[in-house]
């Protein structure tokens, strides 16, 4: 099952896979070449979040759980783990380190990571069943609970669906926003914070209404978001101004974008209009395996 992706600067495609195997994969789009396996974490069974921090240096997030269909996803409390992986002689000689930078023993679920400040190391992960956030200093070590609040929270009956998911930070109209997804209770959510990640002002339900969010990114103007919705197999766009969405691919009677996972847009001069994004292939209505998990491309210029 595929969760999370992360583009290269050089056009590859890394992408995390959970219950199946705790790993990262990379594929080239471009030669349309079979995946080769980058790294495995021993030890855990599932690898989550990615963000680049630095060229080639990567930030993931591994831990354990297990998957099954009606149950769904059941995580290990205390098995989750932050590593750094260096790419830096990957492709001159295939090799790959990982370090591990913290443990987290109290952690539920960790899910969503995403850069904070490159200046201060700092990283947000989200703690999809705890309903947190937490701040990692990636030099240190060190991390805390930094934001917990109504609109990250998990809220009952929904005990085995995320609350907050994926987390993006964006400088919007000049203010720094943390935006937020929250797969139970169907919202995208911001709130205002400070440059050490601390809240700046209150939260806000920015988009109400879609149907289980997973991790989502913005265009490269900070204009528009581009969420996946795994509840309903879709991909939306979001116009940051307005609030309008708009359906950019997916149905929910299709297989075509089943459970979309993640989004992340091509880096290259000639895919900046294309998003990849990855697909676990569980059937949300009864946590079936109904299609392999996978990476797709979605050509803006064509489906616009």
């Amino acid at each position: 099952m595929l969760e999370n992706l992360a583009v290269r600067a050089t056009g590859e495609i890394l992408a995390t896979t959970t219950a199946s195997g705790p790993d990262i994969w990379m594929l080239d789009p471009v030669a349309n070449s079979p995946a080769t396996l980058v790294y495995s974490f021993t030890g855990y069974s599932s690898v989550l979040g990615i963000a680049e921090m630095h060229p080639n240096q990567f930030y993931v997030v591994a831990g354990n759980l297990s998957f099954s269909p009606i149950v769904g996803i059941t995580p290990v409390t205390g098995s989750w783990s932050v590593f750094h992986v260096n790419l830096t002689q990957f492709d001159a000689n295939g090799a790959v380190t990982a370090l591990k930078i913290a443990d987290f023993p109290d952690a539920v679920f960790l899910n969503g990571l995403c850069v904070l400040s490159l200046e201060q190391g700092l990283v947000y992960i989200a703690d999809a069943y705890a309903g947190v956030i937490n701040i990692l200093n990636v030099n240190t070590g060190d991390h805390h609970v930094a934001i917990n609040n109504s609109l990250t929270a998990v809220e009952p009956p929904s005990t085995n669906i995320a609350g907050v998911n994926g987390v993006h930070v964006q400088e919007t109209n000049g203010t720094l926003y943390l935006y937020f997804s929250n797969t139970a209770q169907n919202l995208l959510a911001r709130m205002p914070i400070n440059t050490d990640g601390t809240p700046g002002g209150d939260p806000e339900v920015f988009v109400p209404g879609l149907f289980l969010l997973d991790d989502f990114t913005f265009d490269s103007t900070g204009d528009n978001i581009f969420q996946a919705l795994i509840g309903s197999n879709e991909v939306v766009k979001i116009d940051v101004a307005t609030r309008e969405v708009t359906l950019i691919a997916g149905n929910p009677d299709s297989a075509e974008l089943m459970s979309v996972t993640s989004v992340q847009f091509g880096r290259l001069s000639n895919d900046s209009d294309t998003v990849f994004v990855t697909l676990n292939g569980a059937n949300f209505t009864d946590l079936t395996i109904t299609v392999p998990g996978a990476v797709k491309m979605l050509d803006l210029g064509v489906l616009a």
